[in-house]
């Protein structure tokens, strides 16, 4: 009995040495650099690729670039018109084509057929003079190298002043009496406040109907193709009807005589309705043609199952489809939008191997079916020296580069936009530099009065000035390798606002957020995975020796971040943390920052769940708060150098450095 009383004790033991053993390693998690951290952490969801120690030479790619602070960063040498803005010559005037400033007059045709000659002679600047000049449609530039110019932002002025008619219902196209193919655009407008239904139909014979959804917004516009009809009814005279339905019970209609004609191609061009002046290339065109490998971070190869119709020298659009298995990874609870998207020029093809001349910023695995196609932009074009201004409340930005490459804006002002004031979208290499925004009609969600990049590329924003917009700067849909800098924004909060943004800079930037115009009060704010509207952001996002003043947390990051560098920063708060962080945000580095906490009770830096990991918090300096540099579930890697003062005067941090955008152009 003793020898069993003995063995069963010191089986106890065992038992209880290894309980201690097995807490102990969940309480001392080792690190990616070796070192012990505390707590009991969780592991993001995918093995973090972006935080490269200065030593680790073999884990450098061609999208990176080792800084002078030892930090990696993105690689942003290639930001912006290649060459720089050039000097554009004049070719012609609007005036050549029968406008006249100051007559109240509609100046839109002339406009779009001076745009028309300046492209057809190979390029050049139209010219606008002093006074002002009416825009009563929109009107869209086609061609390379046009370039529409004023005399200065305060003397060449365009008011965009394109309405609804009384009625409330109005065919924007075809006109009355037009013919309609299969290739005719059908486009209804109607007022749009309390909007909740459009319906169009032939006779009796409903063609098409859109309801308001979630993120409707201010749309006021509902277009179908042609063939909707042509397919329904026989040809002949019919009349083509809309009819508005309000949230408040009234209906409104409005109607115009066409012939249908089965025969009838289409060709008459439609201005874009995107913004009072669009700049539009043609998109996508050709075969989707899937990737034989792995697209890896830095590659600047792509391996196809075929290059059918491309050649060096071609734009090509990447694309890695948002997957049910992804968004299962990444947490991704939003059930459309553009995530993985990158646009490159091929360099070379040999085989089925294409070279490219950027490296890739993010994967694009076969898996989820990641595929190129070629794109055919508008190059080159431009808009300067001139002011706009928006009389109508309508879901009309005021100028866009809609897949355009080394297109720009320089010294535009812009009053009262519709939606944006100046914006790009499927864009490259694209500049907005030396201008003023101030205002927008609408402010509610669906997006709207913002200043930044969406699904845009290498693109750069310098010595702009906002006041009252929605959410500026920022970044949405997949926006990558993209720079904003230089530029101050008054009453609205900086946003990576969805869709996988990844790789881009805000720099020596002031903030001053608040919630009066439709922002989130925070100073800066990442849309988290759960968000049904948005989606997550991707990784190394970075913020650079700004300014930023909010009523809410400072940087609130919603998770599956990866690798966001935040330094040389002053942060100032109302109420709340410097930084959130939550749900799989992970590997940052928190750097020379100043916080400045008002509401006595909140941490520095709070981590609120456990796969905020990997994260360095290093030589920060804390005024006010509660005193604490970390709080919440997340167990920091680093935390060091860091000091706590009472709340008071916080002066900014002066990096060696100023400008790491500057510093790569150099250093290139």
């Amino acid at each position: 009995m003793r020898l069993g009383k003995f063995t069963i004790s010191v089986s106890l033991v065992q038992l209880a040495g290894s309980v201690i053993l097995l807490v102990l390693s969940v309480m001392f998690v080792r690190s990616a650099d070796g070192k012990s951290t505390a707590g009991a952490a969780k592991a993001p969801p995918w093995e973090g690729q972006y935080k490269i120690k200065p030593d680790e030479k073999a884990r450098l790619t061609a999208a990176d670039v080792l800084g002078p602070d030892g930090i990696v960063y993105p690689n942003w040498t290639k930001c912006g018109v290649q060459g720089g803005i050039p000097e554009v010559k004049a070719v012609t005037t609007i005036e050549q084509f029968g406008a006249r400033a100051d007559d109240d007059a509609d100046d839109s045709e002339a406009l779009a057929k001076a745009c028309r000659a300046a492209g057809k002679m190979g390029g050049g600047a139209v010219m606008l003079g002093e006074g002002l000049y009416y825009l009563d449609r929109p009107v869209t530039v086609r061609h390379d190298n046009v370039v529409i110019r004023g005399k200065g932002r305060q003397k060449s002025r365009l008011i965009f002043r394109y309405s609804i008619p009384g009625s409330g219902v109005a065919f924007y196209n075809p006109p009355a009496g037009g013919r309609v193919g299969n290739s005719t655009r059908l486009e209804m407008h109607c007022k749009p406040a309390g909007l909740t239904k459009m319906t169009m139909s032939i006779d009796d014979t409903v063609i098409g109907t859109w309801n308001r959804g979630k993120h409707s917004g201010n749309t006021f516009a509902f277009a179908v193709s042609g063939r909707n009809a042509v397919r329904r009814l026989p040809d002949g005279r019919y009349i083509l009807k809309g009819i508005a339905e309000y949230r408040n019970g009234r209906k409104l209609t409005g109607e115009i005589p066409i012939v249908l004609d089965s025969a009838f191609n289409d060709t008459r061009p439609v201005a874009d309705i995107r913004a009072a002046i669009t700049f539009a290339g043609t998109g996508a065109v050709g075969k989707k043609l899937k990737l034989a490998k792995d697209g890896k971070r830095g590659d600047m190869t792509l391996e196809l199952q075929s290059t059918d119709g491309l050649k060096a020298g071609d734009c090509i659009l990447i694309d890695g489809p948002a997957t049910e298995r992804w968004k299962k990874l990444t947490k991704n609870a939003c059930k459309w939008g553009t995530y993985r998207f990158y646009e490159v020029v091929i360099s070379d093809i040999r085989n089925n191997t294409v070279s490219i001349e950027q490296p890739l910023r993010i994967e694009f695995p076969v898996i989820d079916g990641s595929y190129v196609q070629k794109v055919v932009p508008v190059r080159r074009c431009g808009i300067e020296s001139l002011g706009i201004e928006q009389t109508e409340n309508l879901w009309i930005s005021s100028v866009i580069f809609y897949h355009g490459w080394n297109c720009w804006a320089k010294d535009v002002s812009v009053k009262k936009c519709g939606r944006y004031p100046v914006y790009g979208s499927m864009a490259k290499f694209c500049e907005i530099r030396d201008c003023v925004f101030d205002d927008a009609w609408f402010k509610g969600g669906g997006g709207t009065a913002y200043t930044g990049w969406d699904r845009c590329w290498d693109c750069l924003i310098e010595n702009v000035e906002t006041f009252k917009m929605r959410h500026a700067p920022l970044f949405q849909w997949a926006a990558s390798g993209c720079v904003i800098r230089k530029s101050v924004f008054h009453e609205s909060d900086g946003q990576w606002h969805s869709g996988w943004t990844n790789e881009n800079l805000i720099e020596q930037c002031v903030i001053e957020s608040v919630r009066g115009h439709g922002g989130y009060g925070y100073g800066m704010w990442g849309s988290p995975p759960h968000d049904t509207a948005h989606g997550p952001n991707g990784p190394r996002n970075v913020v650079y020796n700004c300014d930023v003043r909010s009523e809410r947390a400072g940087l609130w990051m919603g998770g599956m971040n990866e690798n966001w560098l935040i330094l040389h920063n002053r942060f100032m708060v109302g109420s709340g943390p410097g930084v959130f962080a939550r749900t799989a945000s992970f590997d940052h580095i928190i750097a020379d920052n100043v916080f400045v906490i008002k509401d006595g009770k909140s941490p520095m830096v709070s981590l609120a769940t456990s796969d905020c990991v990997g994260i360095e918090i290093i030589g920060n300096r804390l005024y006010g708060g509660n005193g604490r540099f970390v709080a919440g579930e997340g167990k920091p890697d680093v935390v060091k150098g860091n000091k706590a003062y009472r709340l008071g005067e916080a002066p900014q941090p002066g990096p060696k450095i100023p400008s790491i955008y500057e510093w790569q152009q150099k250093q290139r």
